[in-house]
């Protein structure tokens, strides 16, 4: 991404002074036509670089150069973050900043946008792990909400399910897993976690809480996605698969290990924690006819033995007038 490049050629220049551009296009993997467009587009910015002429001559900063841009809006501190990926800024209700999150970017080097983005860290994680799925065009409307309680630190009440009373949460973060948002919170002196779709009703108090100061979104997230794991028992088996058979594969999501992108026949190499044997007897013979299983050999071999034994069957039983 340019926003990326453009920030690592200013930590470059300011931590070892005067960089050609062949080193700087070596290290970025670009060629120096485009260093040369970016140090154009750095200097358009306002951010004060200039070639130095000669044979240690290169490119450098003005010296004790600090950017002047130290505050970032929640939208950009966010969009620093998260990457960008499709939807999830629009899930939220802020808009892409676009182009203009190239010079924000560069606030980064100043502490106040440190501690804004490490704000933005610590209360929205998009887990890089997806589900194939269809992509949902209907986020839940109360994922704005939560994003300002969460961002304030403010205690909400929540509907959830088909609990009929309200529980009192600290919301501590928000993680995107595929095209599902998921609520991190506090809630009778334990960490919840909610999928916030089914969340009905919310409320936001001017109650605010303390979040603890080892509390890390991310890595409570990956350990709890390996606590759910260990609970069941393991039985994996590798598909291809495509058409109806990747949506009719919807229930075992959860249990997913890795999708690949559709290649342009439209076939997915897909991994799926089936629990054990039956069960992946069941997931398999559920999805249709553009399905083939990659392994376990064993699996592959028990289902073509049946489907011969189906088709013996069928040929030699008429059927009914």
């Amino acid at each position: 991404m340019r926003a990326d490049r453009l920030l690592r050629i200013v930590f470059r220049l300011q931590g070892r002074g005067v960089v050609s551009a062949s080193t700087l296009a070596r290290d970025l993997e670009v060629s120096t036509r485009t260093i040369r467009r970016d140090m154009e587009a750095l200097s358009a910015a306002g951010v004060p670089v200039y070639s130095v002429r000669g044979g240690a001559g290169g490119w450098a900063l003005v010296q004790d150069y600090r950017t002047s841009l130290t505050g970032l809006s929640t939208t950009e501190a966010l969009a620093m973050i998260v990457g960008r990926p499709g939807g999830v800024l629009a899930d939220l209700g802020l808009e892409d900043p676009g182009e203009d999150l190239i010079l924000k970017l560069l606030a980064a080097i100043a502490p106040a946008a440190r501690e804004h983005a490490e704000h933005a860290r610590q209360r929205i994680h998009i887990d890089p792990g997806r589900y194939w799925e269809p992509v949902t065009n209907n986020p839940s409307p109360l994922l704005p909400r939560l994003l300002e309680a969460i961002w304030d630190d403010k205690i909400i009440e929540l509907r959830y399910g088909s609990r009929p009373r309200a529980t009192r949460t600290a919301p501590y973060g928000l993680v995107r897993k595929g095209t599902r948002w998921y609520l991190v919170g506090r809630a009778h002196d334990r960490l919840r976690m909610y999928r916030v779709s089914r969340i009905h009703d919310l409320a936001v108090t001017r109650e605010a809480f303390s979040r603890p100061d080892d509390f890390d979104l991310a890595t409570h997230w990956q350990q709890a996605q390996e606590e759910y794991a260990r609970r069941f028992a393991s039985y994996r088996i590798r598909l291809r698969l495509r058409g109806e058979s990747l949506t009719r594969a919807g229930w075992a999501y959860a249990r997913s290990k890795s999708f690949t992108e559709p290649d342009r026949d439209g076939w997915v190499d897909a991994e799926f924690d089936t629990e054990d044997y039956d069960s992946a007897v069941c997931l398999v013979g559920s999805l249709g006819g553009d399905v083939v299983v990659v392994s376990p050999d064993h699996l592959r071999r028990e289902l073509i033995s049946n489907a011969a034994r189906q088709i013996e069957l069928n040929q030699a039983t008429p059927p009914e007038p």
